[in-house]
């Protein structure tokens, strides 16, 4: 006989309750639905000077270092561009670009720690780049106009050698040229033809999208175009690219469609990011979701100017001069160091190993490991390089040292991230909210649970009202935890009261 109970009378009481039915095995998993603990953003793997920097940067801005450090990473990347390709092995080449995605509920500091960068930073290196722009114009107008001077002259000529009876004469050699456009880094516009058209004129390097508010672009990215989400999937891996136009005959060439993303989102939205099936687009994120910091009020500014003319160092390397016969510039290849080759099989070996195990978007996630470590290895060197500040040349070589710093950050920061993001904000509100309720029912070891007692008096986190209190009870319901009450005692006269399955406590060690 059980201690807990006087009589078998009590048992088959307590096992029946008020309705005559037995009670469910009770899931006691419910109790470990929670959010896990976020690793600390490594700094170090940033150097010295950008550690100091994005440190200074989040200070000022109140918020966590990843969201300055993620926006960082990610403009080093589109700086970089095209003009620079990492190698590894015989012939597996990487772009530079990174997506990262920050999230963290509102008011949690996102926009304010990118801003030191979008705001501050990228706007003046973007002005740079468009320094010779006017004469470009200038110039374009003048052959732009004796081009058309000729085609007025040769329609001229066409009209005089049919009066005459002659034969018709050629028209003018060539095309009119493409008006130039001004060079860009930044863009906020993501339809496929703007994009595609920047990237094949005004930013052969690639582009930096930026955006606000993620979740609306991703899941919306087919609303007007059906292929739009494939268009992204393939933004990500730097391949040649044709954009067929509606009202132009001739398409849009991309030699290089490679993009870098950054942006931010809320937790509560991440759960419709991941409906549907995997296709891949998530995977190519590099998520950041740390937590909160209390805010305090910055003593010392971040070293704007500073940061410009570092970077701008980035904005200043080239893609290597067309000399072939399709006229394409082409990136500069940065192998990574033969010392690193060993350490990178090693990684991707385990990163395939852990792959097996895993599933749902984890699986696509540890899929992607093997680029993304290869990526942040080449970001990691020129970002350590620019931040110098002295006249060594560019690297050549991707030092074993940037290996490492990249695969401590992957296996470290943003697989870890990756998990708090893919499972944890897979979580909906009630089950959070259920596994919250039957933890206090766990440690308190109540009779019943009592929703305006738990709303009055009791007062636990996320339970703040009936209607979500009762929530989360009609799911420990579910879980075989509690019992429907009455149905009189719904109806705001008697008092609600779920009873609990007594083998919730047997259960307990």
């Amino acid at each position: 006989m059980d201690s807990h109970f006087e009589t078998p009378a009590d048992i088959v009481s307590a096992a029946l309750g008020e309705t005559g039915h037995t009670w469910p095995a009770p899931d006691m998993t419910m109790t470990r639905v929670n959010r896990r603990k976020p690793p600390a953003f490594p700094l170090d793997v940033l150097g010295l000077r950008w550690r100091a920097w994005v440190e200074k940067a989040a200070e000022a801005a109140g918020c966590p270092v990843d969201y300055v450090a993620g926006p960082l990473l990610a403009s080093v990347s589109a700086l970089i561009g095209n003009a620079r390709w990492a190698l590894c092995g015989a012939d597996w080449k990487e772009p530079p670009h990174l997506w990262i995605g920050v999230v963290g509920d509102s008011g949690c500091g996102k926009s304010p720690g990118a801003d030191a960068l979008m705001r501050d930073v990228l706007p003046t290196i973007e002005r740079r780049m468009g320094s010779d722009f006017p004469d470009q114009q200038r110039d374009w107008k003048a052959i732009n106009e004796a081009f058309e001077a000729a085609t007025e002259r040769w329609k001229a000529d066409v009209k005089e050698a049919g009066k005459k009876g002659n034969p018709p004469p050629l028209p003018p050699a060539g095309q009119p040229p493409a008006e130039p456009q001004a060079p860009r880094l930044r863009q906020n516009d993501v339809t496929i033809e703007k994009v595609a058209s920047l990237l094949a004129v005004a930013a052969p390097k690639g582009l930096l999208i930026v955006r606000d508010e993620l979740a609306g672009w991703l899941v919306g990215m087919n609303q007007y175009n059906e292929a739009g989400r494939q268009f992204w999937i393939e933004a990500y891996g730097g391949r040649p690219y044709r954009v067929e136009r509606q009202k132009n005959p001739q398409p849009i060439d991309v030699p290089h469609l490679v993009i870098a993303v950054t942006g931010g989102t809320q937790p509560d939205k991440l759960a419709d990011l991941m409906k549907g099936a995997d296709d891949g687009l998530l995977a190519r994120f590099n998520w950041l979701w740390p937590e909160p910091v209390p805010y305090r009020m910055a003593k010392v500014a971040p070293a704007t100017d500073w940061a410009i003319d570092t970077l701008d160092r980035l904005r200043l390397l080239d893609l290597m001069p067309a000399n072939g016969p399709d006229g394409i510039a082409s990136p500069v290849i940065v192998p990574l160091a033969d010392a690193a080759c060993p350490l990178m099989e090693a990684f991707a070996q385990d990163m395939q190993t852990r792959q097996i195990d895993a599933a749902g978007l984890m699986k696509s996630a540890f899929g992607k490991a093997r680029g993304t470590v290869l990526r942040l290895s080449l970001v990691l060197e020129y970002l350590w390089w620019c931040g110098r500040g002295d006249n060594t040349p560019a690297p050549r070589v991707i030092s074993l040292e940037a290996f490492k710093a990249a695969a401590y950050f992957v296996a470290g920061c943003l697989m870890p991230m990756a998990e708090r993001v893919y499972w944890d904000a897979a979580t909906s509100p009630t089950e959070r909210n259920a596994a919250t309720l039957a933890r206090w029912i766990v440690k308190t070891r109540p009779t019943e649970v009592h929703p305006r007692t738990l709303q009055r008096e009791v007062r636990l986190a996320g339970l703040s009202d009936a209607p979500t209190i009762r929530a989360a009870a009609d799911a420990l319901v579910e879980g075989g935890w509690l019992r429907q009450p009455p149905a009189g005692g719904r109806d705001g006269r008697a008092k609600v009261a779920y009873a609990i399955n007594p083998a919730v406590f047997e259960a307990i060690p």
